[in-house]
């Protein structure tokens, strides 16, 4: 049931990014890790999208799966400095403002390090930005999944 609920959230965050594939690059910490880059104008940040799923030692390091047949458990849209990913493939995406991708959110809790939102249509989906200032309300207090995508400093975790 609870896979169900689900689904239209891996749809929407697939159909936004233009329906990636990421590549498995570690097993951490019970986790497995899939990174695709994301092409920046700026040389010196590195942008990803980066899918953490419960590990799975079936699927060999190094393979690459479609995002939409990933069932993450959390989701980020990071810039990094993180040598091993330089040598990903990129993936290119379209900025979209399309209603179904501008759901509100609202803040649940903030401090110099993070801000945490709920997204107000969805139930169990936890939104956070890091901060990278150290300023406590580097973020407003309300605003959009867009706007929160294009921070790439976004955490996107089940609460369960």
């Amino acid at each position: 049931m609870q896979q169900i609920e689900r689904n239209p959230i891996y749809e929407l965050v697939d159909e936004y990014y233009d329906h990636p594939v990421l590549q498995k690059v570690r097993n951490v910490n019970g986790m497995s890790m899939y990174v695709v880059r994301l092409p920046c104008l700026l040389l010196n940040e590195k942008r990803y999208l980066i899918a953490l799923t419960f590990q799975d030692d079936y699927i060999p390091m190094g393979s690459s799966i479609p995002l939409a047949h990933l069932r993450w458990r959390s989701f980020m849209i990071r810039v990094l400095q993180e040598e091993d990913f330089e040598r990903l493939p990129v993936h290119s995406y379209t900025i979209k403002q399309v209603d179904k991708f501008m759901l509100p959110l609202s803040i649940v809790k903030r401090s110099k390090e993070i801000s945490i939102y709920e997204v107000e249509t969805i139930q169990d989906l936890q939104l956070s930005l890091l901060h990278t200032r150290g300023q406590e309300f580097e973020y407003p207090s309300t605003g959009n999944l867009v706007s929160a995508f294009e921070t790439f400093q976004t955490l996107l975790n089940w609460k369960d």
